[in-house]
């Protein structure tokens, strides 16, 4: 049975909502619908301190982000009358690559502006600024948008568009009530992103040391005893004893380029069979089985040269050349596939260790500026095989400097898998909440339920 088929709905073109809901536009639920002006003077304008202009770069989906608003003068503040802004104005950006993300402003925020980008929306009394932008940032508000700005239209909403938006009604307390819950998730997902965030600075930071300074040598302890010499290299300061190489030279010659398409036609690949890996499942420095194309094994077989192993390097060809995954055990036996290049490090040499050396900026600069085509950077053995690198002699420092930064990749991928998990639990009570599906309780006692 749909919504709408059950006892106490109705169809509305925001959907099936309540019956006890009101079938709204934007436009009779708002006191204000505007955006404001590029400043005299354009960007020129700008100072260091004085009146914040917000710009659609500070617009994120459901928060602000302020550490780098503008800032124009008193006098440019009240020549923008227009688009002063107050506390608890909802903002959408209406142009431009981020069109449709929306937030609030925070209960205590002064003096501001925003610029031609972005829309001001200020709710009249009967519409929470908070269900507002839940609703703006939902599946029904962006689905919306994007109708609007279906067939190639990229030109931005107009205020006309916006004051035509459906919105499907609740009463104010139950407004309050749906707009805690999910304002709920939201806090709980920006704690997730900023400990991202401060995890991929401290590997930043890590990275920078240990493939600048090392870990040391061993003593009879097994304690790790610094480096006290340090010498120059193509990638930087590397300690005295360290080794510049180059990826041929630690993988003995072995890359080879993956099959061409006159080896491997498109009509081959089929739902199931062994992985086949382009450049496209190369994600996050690991391969992507779950889009990997397959083909049968039998021609897996045949192709069997191509075949790769745990702790091989597997690196895109064409396109963004600095793309590359570390082979794990999951991995082993799928296919290096058109459009990679395949490389296998020699016993002597720490896969993992390379793999945490190959994320280097200077690293992927040099993949970057020494691929070759006009049109599109592509990527050969012969390039990738002088692409120069730093080991360390001792096989423990290597794997030393592996456990370490591969450490905080797991913390990474801990907190990847549990910002995942809030964003389709945030999705899900989206569509059940700003429906009505699931009815919050008005109780007083149930504050936040």
């Amino acid at each position: 049975m749909s919504q709408v088929e059950k006892p106490g709905y109705k169809e509305t073109e925001a959907g099936g909502i309540p019956s006890d809901w009101l079938d709204c536009k934007l436009g009779n639920l708002v006191v204000k619908v505007g955006s404001g002006v590029t400043p005299k003077g354009g960007s020129e304008s700008y100072l260091a301190s004085g009146v914040p202009l917000i710009r659609s770069q500070n617009v994120q989906r459901g928060s602000l982000s302020l550490s780098d608003v503008a800032y124009i003068s008193a006098d440019q503040h009240q020549r923008m009358a227009n688009s002063a802004l107050r506390p608890l104005d909802v903002l959408l950006n209406i142009t431009g690559a981020s069109i449709g993300r929306c937030a609030v402003l925070p209960e205590d925020f002064g003096e501001g502006n925003v610029n031609q980008h972005v829309c001001i929306i200020r709710p009249a009394d009967s519409l929470l600024p908070g269900f507002l932008s839940q609703y703006l940032n939902s599946q029904f508000g962006q689905g919306q948008i994007n109708k609007l700005q279906a067939g190639g239209n990229r030109e931005g909403l107009n205020y006309q568009q916006i004051r035509g938006f459906s919105i499907g009604l609740p009463p104010l307390l139950e407004q309050q009530k749906i707009a805690a819950v999910l304002t709920a998730v939201d806090d709980k997902l920006d704690v997730i992103a900023r400990q991202i965030e401060a995890t991929q600075t401290l590997k930043r930071g890590l990275m920078q040391t240990l493939f600048s300074r090392g870990v040391g040598t061993q003593d009879a302890d097994g304690r790790w005893v610094p480096h006290a010499e340090f010498k120059d290299s193509e990638l930087g300061e590397i300690p005295a004893t360290w080794v510049p190489t180059t990826l041929g030279a630690v993988c003995d010659g072995a890359l080879q380029t993956g099959p061409f398409g006159s080896q491997l036609h498109a009509d081959e690949y089929q739902d199931e069979g062994v992985p086949v890996l382009m450049p496209k499942d190369l994600v996050g420095c690991r391969a992507k089985l779950a889009t990997a194309a397959r083909i049968s094994p039998t021609r897996a077989e045949e192709l069997s040269k191509h075949k790769v192993v745990a702790g091989d390097l597997l690196f895109s060809r064409r396109g963004d050349v600095a793309r590359f995954a570390l082979i794990d055990e999951e991995s082993e036996g799928a296919l290096c596939g058109t459009g990679c290049l395949k490389a296998r490090p020699s016993a002597t040499h720490s896969s993992a260790f390379l793999a945490q050396l190959l994320q280097l900026d200077v690293v992927r600069a040099w993949l970057e500026q020494n691929a070759v085509g006009q049109t599109m950077p592509n990527m050969n053995t012969g390039i990738l095989s002088s692409l120069p690198l730093v080991v360390p002699v001792d096989r423990r420092e290597q794997d030393e400097i592996a456990r370490i930064l591969d450490s905080i990749d797991s913390k990474l991928q801990v907190l990847a898998v549990k910002q995942s998990h809030f964003a389709k639990l945030k999705r899900g009570l989206m569509q059940k909440l700003l429906t009505g599906e699931w009815r919050v309780s008005l109780d007083a006692s149930a504050a936040g339920t």
